[in-house]
C-alpha cells in the first residue's frame, strides 16, 4: 500500500499542472503587493472577530473593509492567475 501511495505522490509531483501551480505559488510568494494585501486582510479579520466576540459592532466597518481589500486581491493577475491553477490542480486529483 505504499508504495502505491508514493508512486501516486511522485505522479502528482511530476505533474506539469502541480509544477506550474507550485511556480506559480512562488510568484505570487515574492508579489509585495499581493503578501501585504493578504497580511491586511487577516489583520483585519482578527480585528473583526475580537470586535463581534465583544459584542463592538464597529466589526461590521472592519467586514467592510475586509471586502475591499479581497476584491482588490481578487483583481490582482497574478492571484487570479494562482486560484485558477489551484482549482485545475485540484479537480485533476478528484
Amino acid at each position: 500500500m505504499n508504495n502505491n501511495l508514493d508512486t501516486l505522490f511522485n505522479n502528482i509531483k511530476s505533474s506539469s499542472l502541480y509544477n506550474r501551480y507550485n511556480e506559480i505559488g512562488e510568484i505570487l510568494k515574492k508579489d509585495e503587493n499581493v503578501q501585504k494585501l493578504i497580511d491586511e486582510i487577516n489583520e483585519l479579520q482578527k480585528e473583526a472577530l475580537i470586535l463581534e466576540y465583544n459584542g463592538d459592532i464597529k466589526y461590521i466597518e472592519i467586514d467592510k473593509k475586509i471586502e475591499e481589500k479581497v476584491l482588490e486581491l481578487n483583481n490582482n493577475n497574478v492571484y487570479k492567475e494562482y486560484l485558477n491553477k489551484m482549482k485545475e490542480f485540484n479537480d485533476s486529483i478528484k
